[in-house]
């Protein structure tokens, strides 16, 4: 991101971009946020509150998501974010388009869930079969990703945890993320045609571009959809160098 700014402009001048993170702490998404960012877009994050992996957790989050909403659109956010896989897909493959529609009576702020702008991202690089690197997501919880992603026509073919702690995640090398990103695709290798890399809160986006270079295949990220889909839904079309192919794509998908 530069550090430029134009006179008289507040620093989202471009785009204020609203981000709902599921937990504390949030390190990771905004480093990784500013790190992409093109000049004058701004982050306003605030969390859902949801603490924890279990059920009733990601139930209570969701149920009471109309708080961090009015946060966000408050501080005049041009598009939201919700960062976070599994308050979704543990709920099934149409609840999606339940919580769309229910956050579109509360604002008019375009909303974009993080399985969405992943699987979004997916179709916009031709990606049929992935494989999917996680800090700590169970068997259980990919199998409802698998699902999930079913539905919209990927095929989930191998995933992996890179078993790091929640209390360390935003500090682990890169090379721990690359080395299991890397692990997991070649033994997948003729099956799979793309790697998806999520749990926004490990740190992912450095290294795309090395994944990609060495693997040959496109990778996506949770951060680095949410940043894309974010963007180019308020206008912004750029490319943004230094964080893969998805960047050179303009438009969304339908």
């Amino acid at each position: 991101m530069s550090n430029a700014y134009v006179a008289g402009a507040s620093y989202g001048w471009r785009a204020r971009i609203g981000m709902l993170v599921p937990s504390l702490p949030f390190d990771t998404n905004v480093h990784e946020f500013y790190l992409m960012a093109p000049e004058g877009v701004s982050l306003i994050i605030t969390w859902l509150g949801v603490g924890g992996m279990a059920q009733e957790r990601y139930d209570r989050a969701i149920a009471n998501i109309a708080e961090p909403l009015r946060m966000v659109t408050q501080r005049k956010a041009d598009v939201i974010l919700q960062a976070g896989v599994p308050p979704l897909v543990t709920r099934g493959p149409g609840f999606e388009a339940e919580l769309l529609a229910r956050v579109a009576q509360l604002t008019s702020v375009p909303f974009i869930t993080d399985v969405g702008a992943s699987g979004r991202a997916m179709k916009a690089l031709g990606l049929a079969k992935v494989v999917m690197l996680s800090s700590t997501f169970d068997d259980e919880m990919a199998r409802h990703i698998s699902v999930y992603l079913e539905r919209a026509g990927i095929g989930l073919v191998g995933a992996a945890q890179a078993h790091i702690p929640r209390e360390v995640v935003g500090t682990v090398a890169l090379e721990v993320v690359y080395r299991a990103a890397r692990k997991l695709f070649e033994s997948h290798r003729g099956n799979a045609n793309g790697i998806w890399i999520t749990q926004a809160s490990m740190p992912s986006v450095a290294v795309i571009e090395d994944l990609e270079r060495s693997l040959d295949v496109p990778v996506v990220t949770s951060a680095q959809a949410l940043m894309w889909a974010g963007l180019r839904t308020v206008g912004v079309r750029e490319a943004i160098a230094g964080f893969g192919k998805l960047f050179a794509i303009e438009k969304l998908p339908q």
